[in-house]
């Protein structure tokens, strides 16, 4: 029955995907240039020393609210871009990544997502120092195996910190932005819809590793072919995976889920979607 289970999600994802890539295709040149724009601001604040990740966490929330708006009004446009808009689309893309800011009534729930964000990661930041100190920095020769052990301890929690505190936005947003629901309310219902769905989800993040890796392999050779590299490959993996999460916030919160509260889930009309539901947009 699990792996039954285990299956079935793992179609999910992969429907999700196609989803995504069938939107993303909608309208290349936006989310093209959006994507190349968060990929460029993502990879300079990471070379940025002891500020760099607190950066990436106060922006990231709101680029990624930002894309969620454009995916919507796409979605909802259902239209392929005509040839005659597609270069006043890149053009504007790198100020769609500010889209949240362009209406009042979303600027308080940008603001504090962004907040919540980089407060979460400087909290797991001064718990790893507070815990191994500088060791987490060292070498390793220079460890020896009870300090070893305690630093892969903590970076196994780190990772899962981050995964939480993810799982508690990529739903969250489209739900306050899109649907003018509370923030709080909605975290909660971010991480219940991410835990049910898990599996589906990491289908989506094995995609989004993938610049990363190719960066990485490509920096160990030279510098500036793994940013590069990064570049190229995020400019079509960061869009993609946004609309891949977008068609999987629309399946999951149109639908009755088990990790939905009973008195949500009474007044739901729909069940679990299967494989027939999730039919490409």
């Amino acid at each position: 029955m699990c792996l039954k289970r285990f299956w079935k999600h793992l179609r999910i994802g992969r429907r999700w995907l196609v989803n995504g890539w069938q939107l993303f295709m909608r309208n290349p040149w936006l989310f093209g240039g959006m994507g190349l724009t968060a990929a460029v601001v993502l990879g300079v604040l990471a070379l940025i020393p002891l500020l760099g990740g607190l950066l990436i966490a106060l922006a990231a929330p709101i680029m990624l609210a930002s894309v969620y708006l454009s995916l919507e009004t796409t979605y909802r446009h259902n239209m392929v871009l005509p040839a005659e808009l597609r270069m006043p689309a890149l053009m504007q893309s790198p100020r769609q990544l500010l889209d949240v800011f362009r209406n009042e009534n979303w600027v308080l729930p940008a603001v504090t997502t962004s907040v919540l964000s980089i407060t979460t990661v400087l909290l797991i930041n001064l718990l790893v120092r507070l815990v191994v100190g500088e060791a987490w920095v060292a070498n390793w020769s220079n460890l020896d195996h009870v300090t070893i052990f305690a630093v892969l301890a903590v970076a196994l929690l780190t990772f899962v910190l981050y995964v939480l505190l993810a799982a508690s936005l990529i739903y969250a947003l489209p739900l306050t932005f899109l649907r003018d629901e509370p923030l709080v309310p909605s975290l909660w219902q971010s991480l219940r819809a991410s835990r049910h769905f898990t599996v589906a989800l990491l289908v989506l993040l094995g995609v989004l590793l993938i610049p990363f890796l190719l960066g990485m392999l490509a920096a160990s050779l030279s510098l500036w072919a793994g940013f590069l590299l990064w570049l190229v490959v995020g400019s079509i993996t960061l869009p993609v995976v946004s609309a891949s999460l977008y068609c999987s916030y629309r399946d999951i919160f149109t639908a009755k889920y088990d990790w939905m509260p009973a008195d949500r889930r009474r007044q739901a009309g729909r069940g679990e979607p299967d494989e027939q539901s999730l039919r490409p947009l």
